[in-house]
């Protein structure tokens, strides 16, 4: 009885695990592992929460076919709404790709120019696995966030928001610009009396 308890708990396991859908539909070791596993479990919540799916696809090269075919070969399996974060490394080509109504919960050009461009290497021999990840993953977390605040949706697994620290940044240099100006102020009645 328990060992037909543990193949059945088992084979339900496996069933679930190969009806997993994935969120990274190919990694041409292009991305790290870390960052492939948290693509997927951020995805995951992502679609959960907005019913918004999104995937990353990461080459090496197009492999004689132009971009726009290689795109449309993995998007002609994707349901709406999706967005599709596409990479090629060879051609240097990175591509936000968004459903009709995805496109609407965020601005592709801001991820882009604001998240990724910034932290793409300017010489090919730092493009490594870790910085394609890292602009890769940063500009998918944007998204992510994006979409999830387009929704009114708290993520747990995002990134957390660094603009605590800014107000903090912010008040302490008006209070010292403020400090300046009576400083000066001072000196100047000072000096006239």
């Amino acid at each position: 009885m328990l060992k037909a308890l543990k193949i059945g708990i088992l084979s339900l396991f496996f069933c679930t695990l190969a009806l997993g859908k994935s969120y990274v539909l190919e990694n041409q070791n292009q991305l790290i592992k870390k960052t492939t596993d948290f693509i997927e479990v951020l995805s995951d919540e992502v679609f959960e929460k907005t019913g918004v799916s999104m995937y990353v696809v990461a080459l090496e090269g197009l492999e004689g076919t132009n971009l726009e075919e290689k795109e449309q070969i993995y998007l002609q399996n994707l349901k709406e709404p999706f967005v599709l974060l596409f990479f090629v490394r060879k051609e240097k080509k990175i591509n936000i790709i968004a459903s009709a109504e995805a496109e609407k919960l965020f601005d592709k050009r801001v991820v882009y120019w604001d998240y990724i461009v910034p932290l793409i290497p300017k010489s090919d021999k730092d493009l490594t696995q870790q910085s394609i990840s890292a602009f890769l993953l940063n500009g998918f977390v944007d998204i992510a966030d994006r979409i999830a605040q387009s929704q009114n949706v708290e993520l747990e697994h995002s990134f957390p928001k660094q603009n605590k620290g800014q107000s903090v940044v912010r008040i302490v240099l008006y209070v010292m610009l403020f400090v300046l100006l009576l400083l000066f102020v001072f000196v100047y009645l000072r000096r006239n009396k």
